[in-house]
This record gives structure tokens, sequence and C-alpha cells, in this order.
């Protein structure tokens, strides 16, 4: 079983020596380092190399603080989630309970999934909620429209004339894709 480190840093002027030195400490064979790279953001390239270099069932991924490798708790659980379905262990020095090869550690990996899931459910919930609420008052959402119905009769007359829609749409000062929309999907 190796030990590997992962380390991160925000901005490319942090050093990343201090997670490294703590990391080799701990016992890690192996330190992938991201410098200058957000942990939300999609491309971190050394970690990716970390994930293919760990060995399912065999390693344990070390890292300073958890949130060199997530963001959030929905990230950290995914993240833990994909770790345990690989056999590989995790921990982060610093905060001791992430430590998933212990039993304690295990127990707060599914807490901290099924806390995700309730949060998860419960944003989806007051979001139908609010979603109703807003139709029940006669709001919609999305952006209010331009085409007041004295500028849609003015285009329908206009283009009954025979006018492009780019000649609507300058004459009545709106987008031409607002013209021609406003006036195909009134007759579908």
């Amino acid at each position: 079983m190796a030990i590997i480190g992962y380390a991160r840093t925000l901005l490319p002027v942090d050093d990343v020596e201090g997670q490294v030195a703590v990391l080799r400490d701990a016992g890690a064979r192996r330190v992938f380092v991201d410098a200058g790279v957000p942990a939300g953001r999609q491309a971190r390239p050394e970690w990716e190399h970390c994930l293919d270099y760990l060995r399912d069932g065999e390693d344990t991924l070390i890292v300073v603080t958890a949130d060199r490798i997530a963001r959030s708790a929905l990230q950290l659980a995914e993240t833990l989630t994909l770790l345990h379905s690989r056999g590989i262990g995790f921990r982060s020095l610093s905060e001791p309970v992430l430590d998933t090869t212990t039993d304690a550690g295990t127990v707060l990996r599914d807490l901290l999934r099924v806390v995700v899931t309730l949060d998860r459910a419960g944003r989806a919930e007051d979001t139908r909620l609010g979603l109703t609420h807003a139709r029940e008052v006669g709001r919609v959402g999305g952006r209010p429209t331009v085409i007041t119905p004295e500028l849609l009769q003015a285009a329908r007359e206009l283009r009954a004339g025979g006018a492009t829609y780019t000649q609507i749409a300058t004459d009545l000062g709106v987008g031409k894709t607002t013209i021609r929309r406003a006036l195909t999907t009134e007759t579908l």
C-alpha cells in the first residue's frame, strides 16, 4: 500500500513547497501538484494524473486539507465516493476525522453523502415551490419581452406590407430575431 499526496495552490505564486513537505513528512511516496489552479475548475491536470496513478484497492490519497481536492461538500462527497468505489483510502491531515481508512472515517463519508443528498433534495423542493408560487402570482421568469402588443401589431402590418424581418427590426428598434420569433410563434 502506497501513500500518495496531492497539493494545490490557488495562485501560481503561492508557495506549494510547504504542502509538499507536510505530505512527504506524512509518508507520501509521490506528490502531485497543481499550482495556480482553483479547486472548482474542471481542468486540474495533476489531479487527473493523480487519479490515474492511484492503484485500485491498494493506495491511500493524502492532502493537507480537504479543500485541496474539493470546493464544496458536494464535490467532496463525490470525490470520496469515487475513491471508495476504487478501494482507495483518503486522509486529510488537517481534518483527522476525514480518514476513510478508519471505521469513523467511513461513517463520516457515508454521513456526508446523506447530508449532500438531503441538501440537494431540499434545494430542488425549494425551487419547485418558488416556481409554483411565482406562477400563482403571475410571474413566469425569464427575461421580460420587449414586444408590446402595439409593437407586435405594427410588426404584423409591416410584414403584411412585404417588409423583411431586418427592415421591421430596424423600423421598430428591436432585434431581428425578436421580430421573427414574435411573428412566427403567434402563427403556430
